[in-house]
């Protein structure tokens, strides 16, 4: 009866044995805090963010993702450390664009699962911040994301998923900036995206047009000095007739960014207007033609590009 027992026992032993073993080597492997960060960039790089949003402990996915066609690859753990807090510090590695990048990420432990198997969350939630400087337009694009600056705080920041590739540009009918790329690679970090739109065509377009225009009612007055407008003759004799304007040439319109960085300022410059008028002579009755040639330009402001709504104001 003793040896069976003792065998019982034996027997017994070697259950709580191998199932110590059992434990230790989960949680060495599937339960270990490398595989606890590989796990959430396998996500990263398969785009299932909202996985990735919950193991990087966010109550929602950021509004602005990562650039899918620049997604990481091959991610992998190349070491980890322990800190004299008991946190662990793990090193990943993983291919951005054909490019080797690095990122570290610091992991404690939390509740044991079934009070064994280990489990990790990150002490710092694995995102950065993208903080913005949109010069000539509140409106920014990035990943595909429209994005209005006045309502993202002071600075204007967006918060994004470790690690990523963001590009970010302004594109409107009438300003543009060209994109800029930021590889955000380090948890915690801020990473400064400085946008500087610039007249577009259309914009240009469209105030030449309004200058034009202007331009047209101006030499249509059919008077000496038409009113509100860039130039006019003074004649001393009598005025047979009504004067006749006529552009030669249109001034050439450019715009630049105005002092406020919200407002354009335009400059027209190298017109040239022609005058024709029967006039006649207070000294001798005699009648002739007077014309003048004038060179001319003018100056004004664009306002509302950033509500799609362009005004042309001249002064």
């Amino acid at each position: 009866m003793w040896l069976n027992v003792r065998k019982f026992a034996l027997l017994a032993l070697g259950v709580v044995a191998l199932w110590l073993v059992s434990v230790l080597g989960l949680n060495l492997t599937v339960y270990s805090p490398g595989t606890y960060v590989l796990s959430y960039l396998n996500a990263v790089a398969e785009g299932n963010y909202g996985l990735a949003a919950t193991k990087a402990g966010l109550a929602r996915v950021p509004a602005v993702l990562p650039v899918a066609t620049q997604g990481i690859s091959n991610p992998r753990i190349v070491g980890t450390h322990t800190l004299s807090s008991h946190q662990l510090v793990v090193q990943a590695q993983y291919d951005v664009a054909e490019t080797s990048e690095v990122s570290f990420f610091i992991v404690e432990p939390g509740n044991p699962a079934l009070w064994v198997f280990n489990t990790w969350n990150f002490v710092t939630s694995p995102t950065a911040n993208l903080q913005f400087t949109a010069i000539g337009d509140n409106r920014v694009s990035v990943n595909g994301v429209e994005l209005d600056t006045t309502q993202m705080g002071i600075p204007p920041t967006a918060r994004v998923l470790v690690p990523g590739v963001y590009e970010a540009s302004i594109g409107t009918d009438w300003v543009a900036a060209e994109a800029v790329t930021s590889t955000v690679t380090e948890v915690d970090g801020s990473y400064r995206v400085r946008l500087r739109a610039e007249p577009t065509i259309q914009l240009l377009d469209t105030t030449t047009s309004a200058v034009e225009d202007y331009l047209d009612g101006c030499v249509a007055q059919g008077v000496l000095q038409p009113a509100s407008c860039p130039f006019g003759v003074t004649i001393d004799d009598r005025v047979i007739g009504v004067p006749e304007w006529k552009i030669l040439d249109y001034p050439l319109v450019s715009l630049s960014l105005g002092p406020d960085r919200s407002t354009w300022s335009m400059v027209a410059s190298g017109g040239v207007v022609e005058s024709r008028v029967q006039v006649q002579s207070l000294f001798d009755g005699s009648v002739s033609e007077v014309v003048n040639t004038t060179d001319f330009g003018l100056r004004g402001t664009v306002r509302g590009t950033s509500l799609d709504e362009p005004v042309l104001n001249l002064y």
